[in-house]
C-alpha cells in the first residue's frame, strides 16, 4: 500500500514538472530579464570585476555584493539551463510561502485549501509577473516568512539571520528595524547586525579589503543615483507614485510630503495596535503587527514595483482565515477589495479600464483597504490577533 502511494506521488510530481515546464515554454522563457542581471554579475565578480556599472542602464545590478554568491552555483550552468533551474526554484519557494502563511496562524478557523487557495488567486497576477521577470522576491518573501515564523516561536537568533539574509538582496526588511526596537528584540537585532557585517565583509575574499570597500561605495552610489529617476516610472506602484499621479500638475514635492506624512500616520497606527494588544491581552500580537509591515513594504518603498504587492500574502491569509467572524458590511468590503486586487486584468477590464487602473496605481488604494481591515481585526474581539 505504501509502495503504491509512493508511485502515485512520483507520477503526480512528474506530471507537475511537465505542466510547469509547459508554462515556462509558453510564458516565462522569453523574458526572465531580471534573473539575467545577477547571473551576469555573478560571472563578473568571479572574474574580479565590479558588478556596478552605469553602462548597464535600466538593468543595473543593485543588490549587495554578497548576494551574488547566492547565484554562483547557477553560473556553472549555461544561461538557458540556469533560467529553467531558477524557475523551478521559484516554484519551490512559492509553495513554502503558502505553507508558512497557513502554519503561522495560531487559530486555524478555515481549511488550508481555502486560506492558501484564495490567497494564491488574489496574488496570482503579481506572482505571474514575478516569474515572468525571474525576480528574487519569492526567495526574499520566503526568508521573511521564516523570520515571522521564528518571531512567533521566540527564536530571536533565527529572526536576526533571516532578516539580514533578506536585506542582502533588497532593503525592504529594514522596515522591521524600528519594530524590533519597540519590541525590545535585542538578540534578533544583534544577530542580524552580525550577519550583515559578515556578509558585507565576505566579498573581500574576491576583491581584497580595500577593493571590497570600493565596491561597497559603488553599490551605494548606484542606489542613490538610479532610484530618483525611477520614482515615477509606470511599474512603480508605491504610495508615492499614486500621490504623484493623482495630484494636479503631478507635483513631486507635494507627493513626497503626502508620502512621508502617510508613513508617520501608519507608524502611529502600528504603535497604537501594539498598545491595544497589551490592553486587550492578545496572545500572539506579532502576527498581525508584522503582517501589517509586510503590506507597508510595497506601499512605502520608494520603488514599490507593482508585483511587490505579493509581499502582502500573510495579511491576505490572515483575513481569509478569520473570514467567518467579519460582520456583513466588512465581508462586502473585503470581497470587493480582493476582487479588485486579483481580478483587475486586461482580459477582464478591457484595455481602456485596465490602463486607467494600472496607470493611476489604484492598487495602492486596494492595499490601504487591507491595512484598514487589519486594524479592524485588532479591534474586533472575534478576530483579535
Amino acid at each position: 500500500m505504501a509502495k503504491k502511494k509512493i508511485i502515485r506521488l512520483v507520477l503526480a510530481l512528474i506530471l507537475l514538472i511537465i505542466v510547469f515546464y509547459g508554462v515556462y515554454l509558453g510564458w516565462i522563457k522569453k523574458d526572465m530579464s531580471d534573473f539575467g542581471v545577477p547571473y551576469k554579475n555573478a560571472l563578473r565578480i568571479m572574474r574580479g570585476e565590479t558588478p556596478y556599472r552605469v553602462t548597464d542602464g535600466h538593468l543595473q545590478f543593485k543588490y549587495a555584493p554578497i548576494s551574488v554568491f547566492f547565484y554562483f552555483p547557477l553560473t556553472l550552468l549555461p544561461y538557458d539551463m540556469a533560467k529553467v533551474v531558477w524557475y523551478y526554484l521559484e516554484i519551490v519557494f512559492l509553495y513554502f510561502i503558502f505553507v508558512l502563511s497557513y502554519k503561522v496562524l495560531p487559530d486555524k478557523r478555515k481549511r488550508p485549501w481555502f486560506v492558501a487557495g484564495i490567497s494564491f488567486l488574489v496574488m496570482l497576477k503579481f506572482i505571474g509577473r514575478e516569474f515572468e521577470l525571474g525576480q528574487v522576491n519569492t526567495f526574499i518573501i520566503l526568508a521573511l516568512m521564516l523570520m515571522l515564523s521564528a518571531a512567533l516561536k521566540k527564536k530571536d537568533a533565527a529572526v536576526g539571520v533571516f532578516w539580514a539574509l533578506s536585506v542582502f538582496f533588497k532593503p525592504y526588511a529594514l522596515i522591521f528595524f524600528p519594530y524590533f526596537i519597540l519590541k525590545r528584540r535585542w538578540k534578533a537585532l544583534a544577530v542580524g547586525a552580525g550577519v550583515l557585517l559578515a556578509g558585507l565583509a565576505l566579498p573581500s575574499v574576491v576583491f581584497g579589503v580595500r577593493g571590497n570597500l570600493h565596491v561597497l561605495a559603488q553599490w551605494g552610489q548606484t542606489l542613490s543615483r538610479s532610484t530618483p529617476g525611477l520614482m515615477t516610472v509606470g511599474d512603480n506602484a508605491s504610495l508615492y507614485a499614486f500621490f504623484w499621479k493623482i495630484l494636479p500638475g503631478q507635483s513631486a514635492a507635494l507627493a513626497e510630503a503626502l508620502w512621508i506624512a502617510s508613513g508617520f500616520l501608519l507608524a502611529a497606527v502600528l504603535v497604537w495596535m501594539m498598545l491595544a494588544a497589551k490592553t486587550r491581552a492578545v496572545a500572539v500580537p506579532e502576527l498581525l503587527e508584522m503582517s501589517f509591515l509586510f503590506v507597508l513594504i510595497p506601499l512605502f518603498s520608494p520603488l514599490g514595483w507593482y508585483y511587490n504587492y505579493f509581499y502582502a500574502v500573510p495579511a491576505v491569509a490572515i483575513i481569509m482565515n478569520y473570514w467567518p467572524v467579519f460582520p456583513r458590511g466588512w465581508k462586502y468590503l473585503v470581497v470587493i477589495d480582493l476582487l479588485l486586487i486579483g481580478g483587475t486584468l486586461r482580459e477582464v477590464l478591457g484595455k481602456t479600464l485596465f490602463r486607467f487602473y494600472s496607470h493611476m496605481h489604484f492598487v495602492a488604494v486596494n492595499f490601504l483597504v487591507i491595512v484598514a481591515v487589519l486594524v479592524y481585526m485588532r479591534l474586533n474581539k472575534g478576530a483579535r490577533v
